[in-house]
């Protein structure tokens, strides 16, 4: 069945797909903003987990900042190591107190190591972690006395807060405070910095950088990045924050350090990232495969329940609106409401059947009445006048002539009074040609007649007398004694839209139409109606065309030839080789 706009199965499917449509579009903005959410309160999960260690990072820093500001201030032997003589009991004694003193502090402190360098004596106490070997540590001290011997470095340490140093390819994180001309700090490994969030359920990498972009873990999996990477607005959308290191997208988060001029910044792979939100991917999936088939479900229900039953219904209305009365709707595994429906019109279409049949017999009765009537109209006058001139021939003593017209004039009269209602051209036309055989004694050498009809025209049904009364109208109006009138017939068979057509052309040699009655023919159907037309011929013909054929299956077209006379051209359905007959 081809759906359309105003039909309700178009609107019921339309329905239901709109609400269809509404509901998967809801499902998935649904989960579109779960998906964003779980998402963003993830990745503002890390932010606030380095947010928090960033602040445990400062609470150490600020202790041990405390502890050396502390160890500076309060602890005279490290006065003593400045002004003493090296070699003196006294400067030994406060030499052995300081290093005892880094020793019970290192454990208390999440530090690799604490030092003191003592400018005029150049001595350098540390004590530094077991993990640390001989050689690393002697590296280690190396830095720092270089460092404590770098004038530029020292003139401006006042200025400094923790700073990172790059040592046998670790990075270190320092502090170092000045008391009179001795130099105090403390050391950390940036990846001992971050030890307790590296391998956490969402960092698999984790490390500082500085402002410019440098890398200060051995660790990390890349040297350096772009500052505007890491460096971002409050409230950036997620996908800004997505960078690919070694061909693997990585989401990137990233914490400014209170203490230092650097950043947190940790690495997460995408596939880990969205690992939470693969769940409530696939239960999208599954809730709009289900939506999917719930719709097609409810589409083929509806197709088998509604929209099948008024499809049948529609088609049955269509082949009785065409004239099939034996049309009949199943009432099986139809719902109660169709049901009740069908056999309603079953019953109807019953009825209408039993009543047309009913309607057409009587109204074939009229039409036979009225075919008689409407043929006998022409016949009196005719008759008349024949039988006048069989008169004059006898009494002119004209033998010869008056029996020849009196065969015509039996021809004429079988055909004219026959009960068929229809006969075919070819049979017509026989009859056309008895008629001015009849018509040329009266007017010798008057009337010439000419045919040009196709074969297959000749099988066409036609009603009787269609083309004699034009031919009599020529005759009665045009001939004269002295006078030829040429008449010609033809027809042939024309098919358009898949439907053929018979059409006749007649036309004579004479003056034409009056231009006020060729107006009134031209409007056929008012010139029927008009009985006081003397045309009663024309009228006759059209009136029984219109029963047999149907008002509007039929067309006359009358008209003035140029160069020649009054003609008409008829054009009707193509019927061959049907005859009936009257009850």
């Amino acid at each position: 069945m081809r759906f359309q706009k105003n039909t309700i199965s178009f609107r019921l499917l339309t329905l239901l797909l709109i609400i269809f449509f509404i509901l998967i579009s809801l499902v998935t903005v649904n989960n579109a903003i779960a998906i964003n959410d779980i998402q963003n309160n993830a990745y503002q999960t890390m932010e606030e987990t380095l947010a928090v260690y960033n602040n445990r990072i400062n609470d150490n820093f600020n202790k041990v900042e405390n502890y050396l500001v502390n160890f500076a201030y309060d602890d005279l032997d490290i006065r003593i190591l400045d002004t003493k003589d090296p070699s003196s009991t006294q400067w030994f004694s406060a030499l052995y107190r300081l290093q005892k003193n880094f020793t019970n502090s290192l454990p208390i402190y999440e530090m690799n190591g604490f030092f003191l360098y003592s400018a005029p004596q150049d001595t350098l106490i540390t004590e530094a972690g077991s993990n640390f070997s001989f050689k690393t540590l002697n590296i280690i001290k190396g830095h720092i006395r270089s460092l404590m011997q770098d004038k530029n470095f020292t003139n401006t340490l006042n200025t400094k807060s923790w700073f990172p140093v790059l040592i046998d390819d670790q990075y270190y994180l320092f502090r170092v405070l000045q008391i009179h001309d001795s130099y105090v700090g403390s050391w950390i490994n940036t990846d001992t910095t971050l030890y307790p969030l590296v391998g956490s359920e969402l960092n698999d990498y984790i490390f500082l950088i500085n402002c410019d972009g440098k890398v200060l873990n051995s660790s990390a999996p890349i040297s350096s990045l772009s500052p505007d990477v890491f460096i971002y607005p409050e409230n950036n959308p997620l996908d800004d924050h997505l960078i690919e290191i070694n061909g693997k997208t990585n989401l990137l988060v990233s914490h400014k350090m209170d203490l230092m001029d650097s950043y947190i910044v940790s690495l997460v792979p995408k596939s880990k990232f969205f690992n939470e939100t693969q769940f409530y991917l696939i239960l999208l999936i599954i809730a709009l495969l289900f939506i999917f088939c719930l719709m097609i479900l409810t589409v083929i229900i509806t197709k088998r329940w509604v929209i099948k039953p008024l499809s049948d219904l529609s088609v049955a209305i269509t082949s009785l609106r065409n004239g099939d009365f034996d049309t009949i709707l199943s009432t099986k595994n139809v719902s109660a409401e169709f049901n009740d429906v069908y056999q309603g019109f079953n019953e109807m279409v019953q009825r209408i059947k039993t009543l047309k049949i009913n309607v057409y017999e009587e109204k074939l009765s009229k039409q036979g009445v009225q075919m008689k009537y409407l043929k006998l109209q022409t016949t009196p006058h005719f008759l008349i006048n024949c039988l006048s001139m069989v008169y004059q021939l006898i009494k002119l003593d004209k033998t010869d002539l008056s029996i020849i017209m009196l065969k015509d004039l039996s021809n004429h009269l079988r055909y004219t009074l026959t009960s068929e209602k229809t006969v075919t051209l070819e049979q017509e036309l026989m009859h056309v040609e008895n008629y001015v055989e009849l018509s040329s004694i009266r007017y010798p050498n008057a009337i010439n007649l000419h045919t040009d009809c196709t074969a297959d025209s000749l099988r066409a049904t036609v009603i009787p007398l269609i083309i004699q009364n034009f031919v009599e109208n020529t005759i009665k109006y045009e001939v004269e004694i002295d006078k030829q009138i040429n008449i010609y017939v033809s027809s042939h068979l024309e098919e358009r839209n898949n439907i053929k057509y018979l059409v006749i052309s007649i036309w004579d040699t004479g003056s034409g139409y009056n231009e006020k009655i060729l107006k009134k023919l031209q409007n056929m159907s008012q010139y029927v109606k008009n009985n006081r037309s003397p045309h009663i011929g024309i009228s006759n013909v059209y009136e029984r065309a219109s029963l047999l054929f149907g008002e509007n299956n039929f067309e006359f077209r009358f008209s003035n030839r140029p160069g020649a006379g009054a003609g008409v051209d008829i054009e009707l359905p193509f019927i061959p080789l049907i005859r009936e007959e009257e009850d």
